[in-house]
């Protein structure tokens, strides 16, 4: 291919992802509009339809002379992607909903005689007495990303030994 034809592919690859991830985007969110599939659609159908794209990524990566290495690129490409989506919104979370930790126990509401500057962040960015409380839900959804992360090492040992 030459230097003008790749640029013409390049941007109808791009436009053609653009207009997919738009047309999931709005039928996810017309999804969401049936309340009693509101649960189902946000946890699993959401997203399904969120991978395609990225699958579609990994797919025209295969594409050339030397695929195993195009598709190792592509496949770290969307791991490194999706690790970054999910870390960096919970490193967010947790840094703005910190509290100050009295007694073992986030400091949501002020002590009883508190002054009326009290705020619920008062020893800044301190490691050992701030943080954010965790409820049963947390703990509960903790142990599943824990199981199914032993399903990804039934691929990963064969691969050790592979190379």
């Amino acid at each position: 291919l030459s230097g003008s034809q790749l640029l013409f592919f390049t941007f109808v690859y791009g436009y053609v992802l653009f207009a997919a991830s738009n047309m999931i985007s709005d039928g996810s969110e017309l999804l969401l509009l049936i309340p009693s599939m509101a649960g189902v659609v946000g946890s699993v159908v959401l997203p399904i339809l969120g991978a395609v794209p990225d699958g579609m990524m990994i797919l025209c990566s295969g594409l050339g002379t030397d695929v195993a290495k195009q598709v190792h690129v592509g496949v770290g490409a969307l791991a490194g992607s999706t690790i970054m989506l999910l870390t960096v919104p919970w490193f967010l979370a947790v840094l703005s909903g910190r509290v100050d930790i009295c007694n073992g126990e986030p400091a949501y509401k002020p002590p009883r005689k508190a002054p009326e500057t009290w705020q619920q962040l008062q020893n800044g960015f301190g490691l050992r007495n701030t943080g954010v409380g965790l409820q049963l839900p947390v703990f509960t959804n903790a142990k599943m990303v824990i199981a199914t992360t032993f399903l990804y090492f039934i691929v990963q040992v064969p691969a050790f030994f592979l190379h």
